[in-house]
């Protein structure tokens, strides 16, 4: 067995279920996990260091210092995982078997974190480091709830103090082996209604919160989405309004004094947020709008020429522009890269595995596209400057 699925297998039997929801595990959290990825690192040489962003649920950065140290490549997997609640085999066993490694995580996203590090430790065996750019892996906690890890890093002054800008980032996500360089956006927003409770044999002398927000329900559902109906992307699906949860009523006896739902809204690049926030507040004045969750957009130029040494390391070199063209991808999914974006970092999504095995109840990767995945990488790796 090659020394990657060695490390994949460890890594799957590591839990690190992301804690929030049913997680369907005690194991949660990705403390264990940023252990031995910054063990791992330590192991290279590289300078490593623990960012706590909660209680025992750290980012793990380790730092491959160049020659010079002019230019700065982040690479971002995250170390979290989806629940493994209602999973039909065993979550934890990192099983090879018919060519493929099985568990939770194995393709989101250990797989190609994997092969990101088995790249890593091959550069540094060969004693052929680059002379300008330094590569800075970033095991990134609370990437499935929000992502959280990635959040907290470049928000704070991490980079600042040590007087780097970062060039480019690339967030570790099943891709197929394509440069997800375009996906939407997500905008989580809550809509409330408020009413009075009374006991149900007088419900004249309440005002149900459930009949309330039908309004709301209908402008979510029939006006809100006409303002962006001839919206078009050359890449990407037509973006949508989602009403994915109701709450109300405490007591099938009482009046309801609280009804309310949430939104997912998977917004184009083109698209404002806040200006869809707006004209959801001054549709609806007699509710309460709050934000859950907002993600934009990825936009990066296929024309980056870190995107460019990419294609050239997938095979596109000296190709005509409708095959490098081919290496390109869109999605309507969101990841870490959208972050690094808003802070200023051109980045894309890329990595082994499918999005199609991710999160379901019997997770594998393919071994040969792990595989792949390390030899693209070491490509890429070796021609940076």
């Amino acid at each position: 067995m090659s020394r990657v699925l060695e490390l994949l297998q460890e890594m799957v039997r590591i839990p690190s279920v992301n804690p929030q929801g049913d997680a369907g595990t005690a194991h949660t959290g990705e403390g264990e996990m940023a252990k031995f990825v910054g063990d791992f690192l330590v192991a290279l040489g590289m300078e490593v260091e623990l960012q706590f962003v909660e209680e025992g649920r750290p980012n793990v950065i380790g730092r491959l210092r160049s020659t010079h140290s002019r230019k700065h490549l982040l690479l971002g997997p995250h170390l979290d995982t989806v629940s493994v609640a209602g999973m039909s085999i065993a979550p934890f066993s990192g099983e090879l078997r018919d060519g493929r490694v099985w568990g939770r995580g194995a393709c989101d996203t250990k797989g190609p974190m994997a092969a990101m590090l088995e790249a890593l430790r091959r550069l540094v065996e060969s004693k052929r480091r680059p002379s300008e750019t330094d590569l800075w892996f970033l095991g990134l906690m609370g990437e499935e709830s929000g992502n959280d890890g990635i959040e907290f890093l470049m928000k704070s002054d991490f980079f600042a103090r040590r007087g780097v800008r970062p060039d480019f980032g690339i967030a570790g996500e099943p891709t197929d082996l394509k440069v997800v360089h375009r996906h939407k956006g997500s905008l989580w927003f809550r809509v409330r209604a408020r009413g009075r409770s009374a006991h149900a044999s007088r419900p004249e002398l309440g005002d149900n919160a459930i009949l309330k927000i039908r309004r709301a329900l209908d402008y979510v559902e029939r006006e809100l989405p006409t303002f962006y109906a001839d919206l078009r992307d050359p890449t990407l699906t037509p973006s949508g309004f989602s009403v994915t949860t109701i709450r109300g009523g405490q007591k099938v006896n009482i009046i309801p004094d609280l009804c309310e739902f949430e939104v997912d809204h998977r917004s184009l690049p083109q698209e404002s947020h806040a200006e869809i926030l707006a004209r959801v507040r001054a549709a609806l004045p007699d509710f309460e709008i709050d934000v859950v969750s907002n993600r934009l957009g990825l936009d990066t130029p296929s024309e980056n020429p870190w995107i460019e040494r990419l294609v050239d390391a997938l095979g596109g070199k000296g190709k005509p522009a409708a095959a490098r063209r081919a290496h390109l991808a869109s999605a309507s999914w969101f990841a870490d890269c959208s972050t690094m974006a808003k802070y200023g970092v051109p980045a894309i999504a890329f990595g082994p595995g499918s999005i199609q095995q991710a999160h379901t109840k019997d997770e594998f990767i393919e071994a040969a596209e792990v595989e792949r995945g390390v030899e693209v990488f070491s490509r890429w790796f070796a021609a940076l400057p």
